[in-house]
């Protein structure tokens, strides 16, 4: 490298090549198809919907809530990587350029889910308000403004010390923006101003506080390292991905599950695939926040008998298809072969684990169907469900599994 600028020109070209890579795995026919169907069928009951709102409905605690939480994510992004606590330390005074490149990057790089989620909430704030679109246009100038202070404040904070930096400057930046962003779609700018006034207080007084304090290398190499990995754990529900660092978690509450598997050589695939699923944040972890957020938004949005049904099975699917990795999850594994298990098990195993699995999040979020729609959407959203997801596994995903060279 001839110099810092070099070194980050070659880094953002590979970071941005690796994830257009993993895109192009993530974006196949099948995810597309389902994003179509439901930006298709929500945008028009979208449209009916804001039809029935009037000035009471909370519009603007719900923009809040969501605006805050994205703007409190925005940090640098600073594609640092573990070997350069030997190789760019001892030219920690020579980085300037090179983190003043990453902050440009990480503003521009991080608008579109500010930018989709001002376009999405738009009608709806015009559905209960009386503003025009200028003063919409301010307000989303001044969300990048906030978004814009969050990532400065946030990298200012990276050299301090505990105890501010963590959990506590999260939830003081996102008190704080969460006020600003509430009193600026009120219209209350006496108040907002006030607002403002705090957080450029507490910015300058966190520049202070950080002023001639040397880079935490340790700190901002780990956050990069997280980041990384969640959006590695994102591609890995679409392919394999030789980079992710799996985890898992003990979580004992859920043994009784584990439990109602009988004790005999037939089930080991079946013990160890619904083992893994429960441990694994990727699998786990994708199912939980799918059930629950999908599960919040039918009870709160409160979409019709036919509507709600359909949902429903869209999710499923989502999941479903999101699931079908677990069935190479001990590919690369000894685990299995420490047991007396026969081969002909492991796929049959793994189909009724994905079935008990799918079945579970149709009960869950026919629950949710009954509170917003009704007995009758209830019904057909739970038998429904349960059909699509036998039809779904028994049919689908094992001519899926053929492509892998599984009879």
């Amino acid at each position: 490298m001839k110099n810092i600028h070099d070194i980050w020109t070659t880094r953002l070209h590979a970071h941005v090549t690796e994830v257009r890579a993993y895109l192009r795995y993530m974006m196949n026919d099948h995810l597309l198809f389902v994003l179509i169907f439901l930006g298709a069928g929500g945008a028009l009951w979208y449209q009916d919907w804001l039809s029935t709102l009037d000035e009471s409905f909370p519009a603007v605690w719900i923009m809040t809530f969501v605006f805050a939480a994205v703007t409190v994510k925005a940090a640098v992004r600073t594609l640092l990587k573990e070997p350069d606590l030997v190789f760019l330390l001892p030219l920690e005074m020579k980085m300037d350029e090179y983190f003043k490149k990453a902050k440009v990057y990480s503003f521009f790089s991080g608008l579109y889910p500010l930018l989709l989620l001002g376009a999405g909430l738009a009608p709806l704030y015009f559905a209960v308000t009386d503003a025009t679109g200028i003063q919409y246009l301010l307000i989303f100038l001044q969300l990048l403004a906030i978004r814009s202070w969050n990532m400065m404040l946030s990298w200012k904070i990276s050299f301090l010390q505990e105890p501010f930096t963590g959990l506590f400057s999260t939830a003081v930046r996102f008190a704080l923006n969460a006020a600003v962003i509430y009193f600026i779609l009120q219209n209350a700018y006496l108040f907002a101003l006030a607002v403002y006034l705090i957080m450029l207080l507490l910015y300058l007084y966190i520049s202070l506080q950080a002023k001639g304090k040397g880079i935490k290398w340790d700190y901002l190499i780990r956050q990069e390292y997280l980041r990384k990995q969640a959006f590695y754990r994102l591609a890995n529900l679409f392919t394999d991905v030789p980079k992710l660092r799996k985890q898992a978690k003990r979580r004992a509450y859920l043994d009784p599950v584990l439990r109602l598997i009988s004790y005999n050589r037939e089930n080991v695939y079946q013990y160890l695939y619904a083992r893994a699923f429960l441990r694994s944040s990727d699998y786990f972890g994708v199912f939980a926040r799918l059930t629950v957020i999908f599960a919040v938004l039918i009870v709160s949005l409160s979409p019709g008998e036919i509507a709600a049904p359909i949902f429903s099975l869209a999710v499923i699917y989502i999941t479903g298809i999101q699931l079908i990795g677990l069935y190479q999850h001990f590919d690369m594994l000894t685990l299995p072969d420490l047991y007396p298990a026969a081969l002909a098990h492991r796929k049959p195993k793994f189909l009724q684990v994905l079935l008990f699995v799918l079945s579970v999040q149709a009960v869950l979020l026919s629950i949710a169907v009954l509170v917003a729609a009704g007995v009758t959407a209830f019904l057909f959203s739970l038998l429904g469900g349960m059909l699509f997801a036998f039809v779904f596994v028994r049919i689908y995903v094992a001519k899926r599994l053929k492509r892998f060279g599984v009879q």
